[in-house]
């Protein structure tokens, strides 16, 4: 069945060094919206070429990491909701809709793709040594916000997920790496925002290896503690 686009729907793809999957994920992102801004961390791999074959905006981010390319993408959308949507192919695009009208019609200000119910567990806890601490690791802190939030969320840290533009714009996020996602749930809550998930899969990245450092979970730990240490 043909998407529909949404009028008041913008998207922003947050990408380095991953044309070889954009082929897969813009025509599909296409059905749902006319302004993608695609916001580049300075790529060799002509993603510049790809955006201009799909007529849409190409930005460069500031050389910092992915929240602040987020932050950069945002900024430039013309509607009122935003999806953000990674490069890597891993986002299961058909839940956009989903995502859309999670947060349009009930309200919600933020709305994320939670892998925990959607049925990605062999995703994040694959057989390797890694796999296993990033589920772990994830589990964890989906307990640590739960507890110091006062929430009942099953995701934290899946990058799939759309919000109310105004909502973010005054929500104050300040992070400019991989710990985008976890500063903007923390951002939200403590603005008394709605948020909401959905269940979600997560798959395999199509093409390329994953720029996250399995360590960088030590980080997310101490971003939820330091708001609990305020808090007392």
């Amino acid at each position: 069945m043909e998407k529909v686009k949404k009028i008041d729907l913008s998207i922003v793809l947050v990408c380095k060094n991953e044309a070889e999957n954009l082929d897969s994920i813009i025509p599909n992102l296409l059905q749902h919206s006319d302004d993608i801004i695609l916001v580049d961390g300075h790529s060799n791999d002509g993603t510049e070429d790809i955006c201009k074959k799909y007529n849409i905006k190409f930005l460069l981010d500031n050389k910092v990491g992915k929240g602040d390319a987020q932050k950069i993408g945002i900024l430039e959308t013309k509607n009122d909701y935003v999806l953000f949507v990674d490069g890597d192919g891993s986002h299961d695009l058909q839940d956009i809709d989903k995502l859309y009208y999670e947060v349009k019609n009930n309200n919600f200000d933020l709305v994320v793709g939670s892998r925990m119910s959607g049925g990605s567990l062999d995703i994040i806890s694959n057989t390797s040594y890694i796999g296993f601490i990033r589920f772990v690791g994830n589990n964890f802190l989906v307990l640590l916000f739960n507890k110091i939030f006062k929430t009942s969320l099953t995701e934290v840290l899946y990058s799939f997920r759309c919000v109310n533009k105004k909502s973010f714009l005054n929500a104050n996020i300040t992070a400019n790496k991989f710990d985008i996602e976890l500063d903007m749930l923390i951002k939200f809550k403590l603005k008394n925002f709605k948020i909401g998930e959905i269940p979600s899969r997560e798959f395999k990245r199509i093409n390329g290896v994953s720029k996250l450092n399995t360590l960088v979970g030590i980080f997310f730990i101490f971003q939820i503690l330091k708001y609990l240490f305020k808090k007392k």
